[in-house]
């Protein structure tokens, strides 16, 4: 599936500070991953929310001569360890006694490993996952009928398609039709976005 030429540039306008609308989308589509990692990491709200705060403002310095590399991992993998250690400076400086003096720690890479790395990176993923088709539900709320969301909705929430069918007046294939129509453009909303993070 070809991949619009306006997703494909979305990292590499990153490069340009001054590119608002760039930035504005990055972090619409990457907000709320952070702060819902950084929560199940145990931060209460608002501190996850300066976790985002931080990581954006690091990020709008050092893309600057970002250069996606693959043999260095996706940018997920990037962004990941960027929101790790920012929660690791975080958590530092609540320990720190006051006074002492802050240590100097890259927010977006070169920190040892922390504790439970393998299950940190892959609860990271499975919110990267989740943010995905979040991302791409507000799409298909946006240009999929009411009627149609609200029966794929009570299908994923387990309700049968019989159920489905009599609660809409409407037949079970036309059920069938309005599941599978969701289920593929949701595929290929995930499938364009993930695309455009790694080209």
């Amino acid at each position: 599936m070809a991949v619009p030429q306006t997703q494909l540039t979305l990292i590499a306008r990153l490069r340009d500070p001054s590119d608002e609308a760039a930035w504005a989308r990055f972090e619409a589509n990457y907000r709320e991953l952070v702060v819902r990692f950084s929560m199940k990491q145990g931060l209460q709200q608002s501190d996850a929310e300066d976790v985002a705060q931080a990581v954006f403002q690091s990020l709008l310095g050092a893309m600057r001569g970002f250069e996606l590399d693959a043999s260095r991992g996706r940018f997920r993998d990037y962004l990941f360890r960027a929101v790790r250690n920012e929660i690791h400076r975080l958590r530092a400086r609540a320990a720190r006694p006051a006074g002492a003096a802050a240590g100097s720690l890259d927010a977006l890479g070169g920190v040892a490993d922390l504790a439970g790395e393998a299950e940190t990176r892959e609860l990271f993923e499975s919110e990267w996952m989740d943010q995905h088709f979040r991302t791409a539900f507000a799409e298909i709320r946006r240009t999929f009928s009411t009627e149609g969301v609200a029966m794929f909705e009570r299908l994923m929430r387990g309700d049968g398609v019989d159920t489905v069918a009599a609660a809409f007046a409407t037949t079970e294939q036309a059920v069938h039709k309005v599941k599978q129509r969701i289920r593929n453009r949701m595929q290929e909303l995930v499938a364009s976005q993930i695309a455009e993070e790694e080209t």
